[in-house]
């Protein structure tokens, strides 16, 4: 062997693109290439792994959201029944079923929206029109008073509630569709309430007027509160009828 030669059996080469690439450093690019191809797979990996499991969790959460929404649902189912049957002790057969259920629901959802028990807003309409929807109210001294409907509403009250629920109300007509006065009556009480901090002025007020109550106040005058008696009278009725009601079911 001639001096500064490598043996053949020590440098075999390989040709790539006509250049020379020694087996050690073909080795070399063999592993890199591997370990690229092995990061990048992991890489893929993961991500699809990731992937995979934010679409669980998406699931997941559409899931608890269905459930919420059934068990949304099966209370409201419950608390209409309930109303439902507070109106049947009352009023029988006045109605047909599904105006009893067109009812239940507005006085469900307007009580759920201002945060009173619906069988108390139940107690103001037996109260102001024994659930006559097309009731016009009178005075004692038989004078029509102006007021319409369930919640025995004025045009005027009801215009002024309308506009900061964005309603436009027209007149009487509007006042005997249920789905309005029932809106408009369930506002107006919950802004007395909140005005006089008082459910029980604010009740009053409903009932007299507020200017009558704010007048009755500052002149230090003894109030009628007959009105209020009458409608937590109502109000304990029907809650001694659905109490009742849910013990024979449970039994």
């Amino acid at each position: 062997m001639k001096p500064g030669r490598a043996s053949p059996l020590l440098r075999l080469g390989v040709i790539l693109h006509g250049n020379k690439i020694w087996i050690s450093e073909f080795a070399s690019i063999v592993l890199i290439a591997g370990l690229l191809l092995s990061f990048f797979t992991l890489t893929f990996t993961i991500l699809l792994n990731e992937a995979r499991i934010r679409g669980n969790d998406g699931r997941v959460l559409a899931l608890q959201a269905d459930k919420q929404a059934g068990e949304r649902q099966l209370a409201d189912l419950g608390s209409k029944e309930r109303i439902i049957d507070a109106m049947r002790a009352v009023l029988g057969d006045r109605y047909s079923a599904q105006t009893y259920w067109q009812l239940s629901g507005l006085v469900l959802r307007n009580s759920t929206t201002y945060g009173y028990d619906p069988l108390l807003l139940l107690a103001v309409i037996d109260v102001e029109s024994r659930f006559v929807p097309h009731a016009g109210g009178k005075y004692r001294s038989g004078d029509s008073s102006g007021a319409f409907g369930l919640m025995q509403i004025k045009p005027e009250t009801a215009r002024d509630i309308g506009k900061s629920l964005g309603l436009s109300i027209g007149g009487e007509s509007d006042l005997l569709r249920p789905d309005v006065n029932v809106v408009i009556g369930a506002a107006y009480l919950m802004q007395l309430i909140a005005r006089f901090r008082s459910f029980k002025l604010g009740l009053l007020a409903y009932n007299q007027g507020p200017g009558a109550i704010h007048e009755q106040l500052a002149a230090q005058q003894p109030l009628s509160i007959s009105y209020y008696h009458k409608v937590l009278r109502k109000y304990y009725r029907f809650k001694a009828i659905t109490d009742s009601l849910a013990e024979k079911v449970e039994k």
